[in-house]
């Protein structure tokens, strides 16, 4: 009796066992302006504020974050010849921009922050071959880590990892 009763009893434990660990996890929320209007502090020790009225700011700017937006650029020209031509001759460590939360329907629904710092044209006063404008902006991916959202700026596309994370500020 007793072998039959234990028999049974662990039956029922290993289908319940079973059946708590095929249950699926819930969907990440799915972000709203809100959740992401608030300053973000990042992994190289910049500091993105994104404000309610749709203007952003970044300050401090990393080297780390700062590479990260010139990516396109550094693959052509020197850093002297970006500041100099794109920022009047000094390396910026902050600037002014607009936000925007927007999906990616083509790729799983994904959610991006999309930063837009302007167009900055080339001082072509300075270059005799003066490149094109460059369109000065960043993707942040926004992702749910269980705890709350978090922005990641990517090195490229999702599965090649991200150059800065940003978490929620605690001021």
């Amino acid at each position: 009796m007793w072998i039959k009763t234990g028999a049974v009893t662990a039956t029922l434990t290993l289908l319940a066992t079973l059946t708590v660990g095929c249950t699926s996890t819930p969907p990440p929320p799915i972000p709203t302006n809100a959740d992401l209007t608030r300053a973000w502090c990042g992994s190289s020790g910049d500091r993105i504020d994104l404000r309610q009225d749709g203007s952003s700011r970044v300050e401090p700017m990393s080297d780390t974050y700062l590479s990260h937006l010139l990516r396109d650029l550094r693959d052509t020209w020197t850093d002297q010849f970006i500041w100099r031509t794109y920022f009047d001759g000094r390396k910026p460590t902050s600037t002014d921009g607009t936000w925007l939360l927007s999906e990616d329907e083509h790729v799983d629904s994904r959610w991006w922050v999309r930063l837009d710092f302007g167009k900055r044209a080339s001082a072509s006063r300075h270059e005799q071959e003066a490149p094109d404008p460059y369109e000065f902006g960043d993707a942040l991916l926004v992702s749910h880590d269980g705890n709350g959202f978090e922005l990641l700026a990517l090195n490229g596309r999702p599965d090649e990892g991200w150059s800065s994370r940003f978490t929620a500020c605690v001021d």
